[in-house]
């Protein structure tokens, strides 16, 4: 989180439309940045969490229903309602979520299902938001910026009081592979985050919701490959995939065709 902006400190200070736009940009949109920033700390907390107690193939399936939540959060937050057959669409993607979740009934699973669905709803409201923020001419290189240090402060507390022993261990044992470990997800997570803004900024939320599908369809592959995970799965698991990614291309079509009349 703080990565960020430390990466995008030398440009924030030394390109003077940045420059130049800092108190204005702070004092107009500090409650909507702050709002965003602990909206994103939160659902990549609870992701995290869930990946403790559920498969990562069934975690990306759920979270493939976020487009739905974020249609209806941009009802109320952005004003943008979804046509007819839109909806259809993202009911479609919502149904094949329900298929997927609802043959896994395991105590430990329940818990992992609420975790990715507390994200999924948070990461929604955060997409609309940030959205709508950045009509008003934020960049995408602003919003990493000025929300890394607050959702830093918000996770802050957790990530000691949780994690710190095992993190002091890791460094003892590993300190090489540690260093490593977090430069590469710190470099990482700045180029996904500064894409992830720009894509609000020239697609949509929804659109952006809708994108980050594909990337589920890469993971879904990526486990079956290397984690062997879907190789339980039942037919109707499969059959929820189907109706997941059927309802994404489906929605995705619309909204290509619209542009086009």
């Amino acid at each position: 989180m703080i990565f960020g902006s430390w990466a995008l400190t030398p440009m924030m200070i030394l390109e003077d439309e940045y420059v130049s736009e800092h108190a204005a940009t702070l004092r107009g949109q500090s409650i909507g940045l702050a709002l965003v920033a602990i909206l994103n700390g939160v659902q990549i907390a609870a992701n995290n969490a869930s990946l403790a107690v559920m498969e990562l193939s069934m975690n990306q399936v759920v979270r493939a229903g976020v487009p739905v939540l974020t249609a209806l959060m941009g009802i109320s937050i952005e004003g943008k309602v979804p046509t007819a057959l839109e909806l259809a669409a993202l009911i479609g993607v919502s149904a094949g979520v329900v298929v997927c979740v609802f043959n896994d009934s395991g105590a430990s699973s329940a818990m992992g299902v609420l975790l990715v669905g507390v994200s999924a709803v948070v990461q929604a409201a955060q997409m609309s938001l940030s959205s709508r923020l950045m009509t008003k001419k934020l960049s995408s290189f602003q919003m990493t910026f000025y929300t890394g240090p607050v959702a830093f402060l918000l996770l802050l507390p957790w990530a000691l009081w949780y994690e710190a022993e095992t993190f002091v261990r890791a460094c003892e044992q590993q300190p090489m592979g540690v260093v490593a470990f977090l430069l590469g997800g710190c470099v990482m997570a700045v180029m996904y985050n500064v894409v992830f803004f720009q894509c609000l900024q020239t697609i949509s939320s929804v659109g952006t919701s809708i994108m980050g599908n594909v990337k589920i369809v890469f993971l879904i592959l990526l486990s079956a490959v290397t984690l062997g995970e879907l190789a339980t799965w039942p037919r109707n698991q499969y059959i929820g995939c189907f109706l997941t990614f059927g309802g994404t291309f489906w929605y995705s079509y619309l909204k290509q065709a619209a542009k086009k009349r």
